[in-house]
């Protein structure tokens, strides 16, 4: 069985949609609450955990993209629902997240509800949520964080923040441009996974350096680049002609 969660500032939205969960899934979906604002929705899926949240995109005080910054880590599927807007579907879609149209229809209902069992995870990964939020605002800088697992509990760090980050076994050392240096207890890659792949790269099986502090890259002597912190890192061989394309793409790199 399915928990979700229905968020919509409309009380004739979340009625109808909660007698269609029930009338078309009530083997599959069970409707643990409503919530009539963001705020209430988020204790809401604190208190009862759902699998799945519906959340309506466009209501008084929050838009429900803010929902993301209301949890250090989001272990439930979000699937958007929206009257209009078509700049914020182009986000959902970048950000490969699931939404259906107002009214809501009971074929795009059976749709997203099929999209969701056959996902392998629920939750929303950070690089999702990252891209959600840069197509959102693509002409101006994002401010984005990412949750830091370390070894009393979570660090918040900008992204845009982080310069580099060093494989240190089983843990990562994450340098910012605060100077700080976080040891995290997680292994590098999966510190990638977390972090948006157009900005950081894997130049060495040690070092994932954000594309933003590179001052100098060289090819003689050993690849290497310099960063903008005086930092010399190695660039594996098999990873630099991949590197080189990398640096000479235009695609603009501006998460700040």
């Amino acid at each position: 069985m399915i928990s979700c969660i229905i968020i919509d500032d409309e009380k004739p939205a979340r009625d109808t949609l909660n007698l269609m969960l029930k009338r078309f899934f009530p083997e599959k979906v069970e409707v643990v609450a409503m919530a009539a604002s963001l705020k209430e929705g988020v204790m809401a899926i604190y208190e009862n955990k759902p699998g799945l949240v519906f959340l309506d995109i466009e209501m008084p005080g929050e838009d429900g993209f803010n929902i993301f910054n209301y949890f250090q880590k989001v272990d439930f599927s979000v699937i958007f629902v929206t009257a209009y807007s078509e700049y914020a579907i182009k986000a959902i879609k970048v950000a490969a997240l699931d939404y259906i149209m107002k009214p809501v229809g009971i074929d795009n209902l059976k749709e997203a509800i099929s999209l969701f069992e056959k996902k392998n995870e629920k939750s929303v990964s950070n690089n999702s949520i990252i891209k959600l939020l840069s197509a959102l605002q693509p002409t101006s800088a994002v401010v984005s964080k990412v949750a830091l697992p370390t070894l009393t509990g979570f660090q918040l760090e900008k992204v845009s923040d982080i310069i580099y980050c060093e494989a240190d076994q089983n843990y990562t050392r994450v340098y910012t441009s605060n100077t700080e240096k976080l040891l995290v207890s997680k292994p590098l890659s999966a510190i990638q996974d977390m972090l948006p792949e157009n900005l950081f790269y894997r130049i060495h099986k040690s070092y994932l350096v954000n594309l933003n502090f590179i001052k100098n890259f060289c090819n003689t002597d050993g690849a290497h680049v310099i960063l903008e912190n005086g930092t010399k890192l190695d660039v594996a061989g098999r990873r630099k002609n991949g590197f080189i394309q990398v640096l000479t793409n235009p695609t603009p790199k501006d998460i700040h």
